[in-house]
């Protein structure tokens, strides 16, 4: 394609939002690029992955939350969040879910607002 823009419609079904794209747009945005040599340099699904583990972190990150806080707001093990966050692994809805929530519901103590403003 040599327009970088993808016409797209959102539409909301059961409460969840879908995105629909023409055919070929999609599947010229899932072809994968293949490197000389002919190994593929990138695939639909790791983009995908690294993209969820990219926006968790950033969200972990302006909620001010270490990985091991929101591990134990989450009822997760520190290091599956970790791999998560590296993209190394992809977790289940019902993970995702529990990240998120835990992103969502943390209101910081003011000891915890305190020690993060001595620390910046």
């Amino acid at each position: 394609m040599e327009n970088n823009k993808t016409a797209y419609q959102r539409v909301q079904l059961d409460g969840k939002w879908y995105i629909i794209v023409l055919e070929d747009e999609f599947r010229a945005l899932t072809q994968p690029q293949t490197a000389e040599g002919g190994r593929d340099e990138l695939d639909a699904m790791n983009i995908s992955d690294q993209r969820l583990a990219d926006r968790l972190l950033q969200r972990r990150q302006n909620a001010g939350l270490s990985q091991k806080k929101l591990a134990n707001l989450a009822g997760v093990r520190v290091e599956t969040l970790n791999r998560i966050e590296k993209g190394r692994t992809t977790p289940d809805f019902k993970t995702i879910r529990k990240l998120v929530n835990a992103i969502n519901n943390y209101h910081p103590t003011k000891q915890e607002l305190n020690h993060v403003n001595t620390n910046t």
